[in-house]
């Protein structure tokens, strides 16, 4: 049994969810780089400072792509939803027509 209720009340949950994760991420990554360069400019502060901002630049990423796709789970139940009430528009009316030719 699909309850096209439930289906819809996760998929709005998802996209909530994935807006508030990601204006998180958009927060935390603004925090981060209001600490500047605390490894310093010298020779090894230097490298240790392009290898975090290459981790940082990659993990953000990864993360706003995976974010991203809960959301678009979430339309797609939403979808899943609103065509499972029409399939069952749809039998209702075919089952009806059915009983009224039998009479």
């Amino acid at each position: 049994m699909v309850d096209p209720d439930s289906l819809r009340g996760a998929g709005t949950s998802l996209q909530d969810i994935s807006d508030r994760f990601l204006t998180e991420l958009r927060t935390f990554l603004t925090d981060l780089q209001g600490f500047g360069a605390p490894w310093g400019n010298d020779d090894i502060g230097s490298l240790i400072g392009a290898a975090c901002e290459e981790v940082t630049a990659y993990a953000a990423e990864c993360f706003e792509s995976a974010i991203e796709e809960l959301g678009v789970v979430g339309v797609d139940l939403n979808r899943m939803a609103h065509l499972v009430e029409e399939d069952e528009r749809a039998i209702t009316a075919h089952l009806s027509g059915l009983g009224q030719e039998l009479g």
